[in-house]
């Protein structure tokens, strides 16, 4: 785990993946166009998921788990990766803690991808899942970018007092 952190806290290793956690989030525009609506990520129940899924095609659902098991296997890396990256960097004495949230986030994201292949793939009852699912991904990435947000600004005021000194 510390060899992990202290790879994700070095400076080229966070840019790479910021510059990630962008592209990767700006492809997915591309995807809601090919899949025609809104991807079953951002349904925040089974029921809104299994509206959404049998309003698809057969090639918007292929769409749909291509992009799943593509950009968003590794978009929760980079996301993952780059708040993890930040706290490692910047909070040194509790990144273990302070990074939990992250690795719930990823770890909560890719079994989201699992039930929603799934339920692409014809089974859509496992959307049920997204109930508990959906709710904790969501709450465990704000959460999560609220702290590496909160280390960062507090990175920046030890910084700047370093800094006048």
């Amino acid at each position: 785990m510390a060899k992990l952190l202290s790879f994700l806290a070095r400076t080229p290793v966070i840019l790479f993946l910021l510059v990630a956690f962008i592209l990767l989030g700006a492809s997915f525009y591309f995807v809601e166009q090919a899949t025609g609506g809104p991807l079953l990520d951002v349904q925040m129940n089974g029921a809104d998921a299994l509206n959404r899924l049998s309003a698809m095609t057969a090639e918007q659902k292929h769409m749909h788990i291509v992009a799943t098991l593509t950009l968003d296997t590794f978009y929760p890396l980079a996301y993952g990766g780059l708040f993890i990256g930040i706290v490692a960097r910047f909070a040194k004495k509790y990144r273990r803690f302070l990074a939990v949230p992250a690795f719930v986030a990823v770890i909560t994201d890719f079994a989201e991808n699992i039930v929603q292949s799934m339920a692409l793939s014809g089974s859509p009852d496992m959307l049920t899942a997204k109930d508990f699912l959906t709710t904790l991904k969501f709450s465990s990435v704000i959460l999560a970018a609220i702290i590496a947000l909160l280390v960062l600004l507090v990175a920046l005021v030890k910084w700047t007092q370093r800094k006048r000194n």
